[in-house]
C-alpha cells in the first residue's frame, strides 16, 4: 500500500476532502517506482484497493488525460500531462534554480556528486542533481530518482533536521510502515542524528564503491531541503574523503542560505 504524503506535519481542512480523488492520484503515485506500464491487477496491489475500484479509477484517468492504455502490454502508463506538471513543479519554485550554479561550481570544482533533494512520503527526490563524480551511481541518478528515507543519508538528515515535533510524528509513522524491520532503521537513523548533532551532516555507503554525506537547508517557502555530496571511495579510505568534503559541503549549504535569503527565507 502506498504510504501517506503529509508525513512532517499534521494537516488539516475544514471541509472533508474527496475519497475518490486522492484515491485516483494515489494510482498515478504507483508509477513513481518507474514501472513504465501497469496493469489493473498491479495497480491494485500497490494501491491496496479493490481491482473493480481500480478498473473504474483507470477508466476515469484514461478519459481525463492522465494515463493511457497500452493495447499490446494490456497496461496503463502516464499520459504527456505528467511531464508538463513536473515541469510546472520547477517554473513554480525559482529558488530550486538560483541555486544551480552554486552546486554546479562545486560538483565541477571537486569532481564529485551534488544533490537537493525533498521528502516526499518515506521517499527522498532528487529535485536536482549534478553528476561529476566516477562510480556506479554517478550516471544513473538523475531528477526524479527515489530512494528510501531510511536508508540514506539524505533521508537521516533531513529526519535530523526537523522540528522534534514533526519528527517525531513521522517516526511514528515510519515504525508503522516497516514494522519488525523498524528497530535496525532506527539504530542507524539515532547514530546519524548524533554525528548531525557533532558534525552538521550525515553520512552513508550509497553503494559499494560510493559514499554520501548530507545536511539540511531550510528552504525560504518553510521546507526543510537536504543537500548532499557523494564520491568514490576504496576500500579503507573513506575517512580522509570524508575529511575534505565535509567543509565543501557545509560551506555550499551556507552559500545556498545566503542566495535563497534574498527569497525572504532563510
Amino acid at each position: 500500500m502506498l504510504e501517506p504524503t503529509h508525513e512532517s506535519e499534521p494537516f488539516s481542512r475544514t471541509t472533508p476532502g474527496s475519497q475518490t480523488l486522492l484515491r485516483g492520484l494515489n494510482l498515478l503515485r504507483a508509477f513513481v517506482s518507474g514501472a513504465p506500464v501497469l496493469s489493473n491487477a498491479q495497480l491494485a496491489e500497490r494501491s491496496g484497493l479493490p481491482r473493480p475500484t481500480v478498473s473504474r479509477l483507470t477508466h476515469s484517468l484514461v478519459e481525463g488525460g492522465y494515463l493511457e492504455y497500452d493495447g499490446v502490454s494490456k497496461g496503463y502508463r502516464l499520459a504527456p500531462v505528467c511531464l508538463s506538471l513536473a515541469r510546472s513543479f520547477h517554473i513554480g519554485r525559482s529558488e530550486l534554480d538560483a541555486v544551480l550554479p552554486l552546486m554546479g561550481q562545486v560538483a565541477t570544482a571537486e569532481q564529485i556528486n551534488v544533490t537537493l533533494s525533498a521528502a516526499d512520503g518515506f521517499w527522498m527526490v532528487y529535485l536536482h542533481t549534478i553528476r561529476k563524480g566516477r562510480g556506479l551511481m554517478s550516471r544513473a541518478a538523475m531528477t526524479g530518482t527515489r530512494f528510501g528515507m531510511v536508508r540514506s543519508s539524505t533521508g537521516h538528515a533531513y529526519l535530523a533536521g526537523l522540528p522534534e515535533s514533526r519528527r517525531q510524528l513521522l517516526m511514528g509513522r515510519l515504525a508503522s510502515h516497516y514494522g519488525e524491520k523498524w528497530p535496525k532503521y532506527r539504530e542507524r537513523i539515532d547514530t546519524s542524528r548524533a554525528k548531525y548533532a557533532k558534525d552538521g551532516y550525515c553520512r552513508s555507503r550509497v553503494v559499494l564503491g560510493m559514499e554520501g554525506i548530507a545536511t539540511a537547508v531550510m528552504g525560504p517557502d518553510g521546507v526543510l531541503y537536504t543537500l548532499s555530496v557523494s564520491y568514490a571511495v576504496g576500500d579503507d579510505d573513506d575517512g580522509p574523503l570524508e575529511a575534505r568534503y565535509a567543509p565543501v559541503l557545509l560551506s555550499l549549504r551556507d552559500a545556498i542560505e545566503i542566495a535563497w535569503s534574498e527569497f525572504g527565507g532563510v
